[in-house]
């Protein structure tokens, strides 16, 4: 069993489809390892906590809450800081973000604050054994890659 990270995009006091997306496909990822558990990160403005236990019919067992006014707005340096702390303490198998605007920018600085790959525009993924096999575009699309990264901060 893998517990699984999955970052929650919002956008002022919402949360945004590709949140639960990413939610989602973090709990077919842990329900793959043997049923591990999914833990989100939601960040934003005060009144955002109301929003939390909407995640849990997606898939997630438990949700981290931060609020904060400044936070009506995606910041990138408090969400990197933030979910790579987070990540690194929770000592998760992989990490979710959206392949969206804010997911392509953070996902990146999250991953080299700690240390592992990434993997963008993921198409699918696949535990095999202990592995970690993913699926994604290349070349315009023409090409679809498998992968199989020794540490994981992936974006669906």
């Amino acid at each position: 069993m893998a517990n699984i990270f999955a970052f929650v995009e919002t956008r002022g006091a919402e949360i945004r489809k590709v949140g639960l997306e990413a939610v989602t496909a973090a709990r077919l990822l842990a329900d793959k390892s043997g049923g591990g558990e999914v833990h989100a990160l939601l960040l934003g403005p005060p009144g955002i906590a109301a929003k939390a236990a909407q995640l849990g019919q997606y898939g997630a067992d438990s949700v981290t809450v931060v609020e904060h006014a400044a936070l009506s707005n995606y910041s990138p340096e408090v969400a990197t800081a933030t979910a790579a702390d987070r990540i690194k303490s929770g000592g998760y198998r992989a990490a979710i973000f959206s392949t969206s605007a804010q997911g392509r920018d953070l996902a990146p600085r999250v991953a080299a604050r700690l240390g592992v790959s990434v993997v963008t525009d993921v198409l699918s993924f696949d535990l095999e054994g202990d592995a970690l096999v993913v699926r994604h575009p290349v070349n315009i699309g023409k090409v679809i890659a498998t992968l199989q990264p020794e540490s994981q901060c992936g974006q669906t």
